[in-house]
């Protein structure tokens, strides 16, 4: 039984190897006015990253747990049934989530493991980077490098958690990662060296090329890094300090952190601040968060407003846009491509979360752009990632089960079936709105970048979302069964103050996966 469990396994690796490595040249984008939709049969899923071959990750369900999954072509892989999640003796939880995935097919994300800790066995999250490039090995029992845990900055029994939550085709990795057990959590940045991810010369388990992105001031303990591009110019979060009340955890703005001379980290003054780390600002409100940067150095992300709304933004040249709703009260920007389109999610004046675009700085809602023609069961909630084809991917609400989708450019010849319908239904005096017009909602979210995935593996007492994603006034777990942030909570934020949790990964994975088993 077991030769023959391991021989299904490495069939599926090889099988899953051959589409990852088929490549195809990218056509030309063309500025989106209607998309074909493809969604993916897994339930209760999200896609979180597309790269311009066309790949795509995320996490379905599979028996009640989260599985790393990978679409191309519709044929979905789930990544636990590859060689190097299921022969290795890395990750052994059976739980993972992929975040990015690069043009070369790099993949990264959080996985759980099991570690002795003396006394007890304690379940953790730690970022990993799967690598396609070294898949030849698929016949022995230990991969080496192709799967890499880059676990934290302390001991693992006592800094536990980390994610990698973007990786750039130059291959830079970033995410967050426990500093100690104290509650902090700083922003990370990794490139190898020589081929090698994860060097530890003192055998200490933390990663000597695992550089710590800092704070924004001296008195905050966390920061994240949500995105990276091919300069290594680093976005994300940063919590700072109220000089009025001394709180060190009172808001936290978006931060742009530009390499100087191959150093990400400069502290001239020796005063315990990234000199590199630039605070960009927010809205008019108290909080912001980078959340995706394009190789123009565009950063894209969501901010609070003067009244405590959270509106989607696009930063460039030292200037925050606000770019605004659907008609509701809050949107937030999660994605730019080369050609600047951005997507994300806004309200409309129903209040209802509606998966959003912006082209020229003009919002659209996606669910209006879809092909007459095509029978779609889920409205859109939210659109997380598009890449240079101006292919988009997230998730849709089908009966308050998550399902993954992929938009792609409509054809000439879809466009014109889908005018010819729309014809037909306005002669008939039907209505051409499109298919999704049940009126299902998303929600809307409460912000705060700790406990960022909602689900069910723990609970973290912070300010509590709206819609299918709320457990009340707790918010429980990374994705659908991931666990949460620590427990700090988000002082003066008001409450008024709202926005998205949606970030995969950002500390969406911590605290409740710090258990005893």
């Amino acid at each position: 039984m077991q030769a023959s469990t391991t021989l299904s396994r490495t069939l599926v690796a090889i099988t899953f190897v051959a589409g990852w490595l088929t490549f195809a040249t990218p056509t030309a984008a063309q500025t989106p006015t209607l998309f074909s939709t493809t969604e993916f049969d897994e339930t209760n899923g999200r896609a979180y990253g597309i790269n311009n071959i066309g790949q795509v990750i995320g996490y379905a369900s599979t028996e009640g747990t989260n599985h790393s999954f990978h679409w191309l072509n519709e044929v979905a892989t789930d990544l636990h049934g590859t060689v190097h999640f299921s022969l290795d003796q890395i990750f052994t939880a059976n739980y993972s989530e992929a975040y990015a995935i690069s043009n070369g097919g790099q993949i990264v994300g959080t996985a759980r493991t099991v570690i002795d800790c003396g006394d007890e066995m304690w379940t953790i999250s730690n970022a990993f980077l799967l690598r396609p490039g070294v898949l030849s090995d698929l016949g022995t029992p230990f991969p080496g490098d192709a799967l890499t845990n880059f676990w934290t900055f302390g001991n693992p029994c006592f800094a536990h958690d980390s994610a990698a939550t973007d990786v750039s085709n130059a291959n830079h990795v970033v995410g967050w990662a426990d500093v100690d057990g104290g509650g902090t959590v700083h922003a990370f940045l990794v490139t190898p060296v020589n081929g090698v991810w994860f060097v530890d010369a003192d055998a200490d388990f933390v990663n000597d090329i695992m550089i710590d992105l800092g704070t924004l001031d001296n008195l905050s303990v966390v920061s994240s890094a949500t995105a990276v591009n091919d300069n290594g110019v680093v976005t994300g979060y940063s919590y700072i300090s109220d000089q009025n009340t001394f709180n060190a955890q009172s808001s936290f703005h978006a931060f742009r952190v530009a390499p100087q001379g191959g150093q990400w980290f400069v502290d001239a003054n020796a005063d315990n601040v990234n000199d590199l780390m630039q605070d960009i600002g927010t809205l008019g409100g108290n909080n912001s968060w980078g959340r995706d940067i394009n190789n123009a150095g565009q950063i894209v992300g969501e901010s609070t407003t003067a009244t405590r709304n959270t509106h989607a933004f696009l930063w460039e040249n030292g200037t925050m846009t606000d770019l605004g709703t659907l008609g509701g009260a809050n949107s937030s920007a999660s994605a730019i491509n080369e050609d600047g389109i951005i997507v994300g999610w806004a309200e409309n004046e129903n209040g209802e979360r509606r998966a959003a675009i912006w082209i020229n700085g003009e919002i659209s809602d996606l669910n209006d752009m879809l092909l007459a023609q095509q029978k779609v069961k889920s409205d859109l909630m939210e659109a997380r990632d598009i890449n240079d084809d101006n292919e988009i991917v997230g998730w849709g609400d089908e009966s308050t089960i998550l399902k993954a989708y992929l938009l792609k450019v409509a054809t000439d010849a879809q466009i014109a079936e889908h005018e010819s319908l729309v014809e037909q239904r306005n002669d008939s005096g039907g209505s051409s709105g499109g298919s999704n017009d049940d009126g299902r909602s998303g929600g809307s979210s409460d912000l705060t970048p700790i406990g960022s995935e909602p689900g069910t593996g723990g609970t973290n007492q912070v300010p509590a979302q709206t819609g299918s994603e709320t457990d009340g006034n707790v918010v429980t777990g990374g994705g659908s069964g991931g666990a949460t942030g620590p427990n700090f909570g988000l002082c003066g934020a008001g409450s008024g103050f709202a926005m998205t949790l949606t970030l995969a990964g950002l500390l969406g994975l911590r605290g409740a996966t710090r258990r005893r088993n």
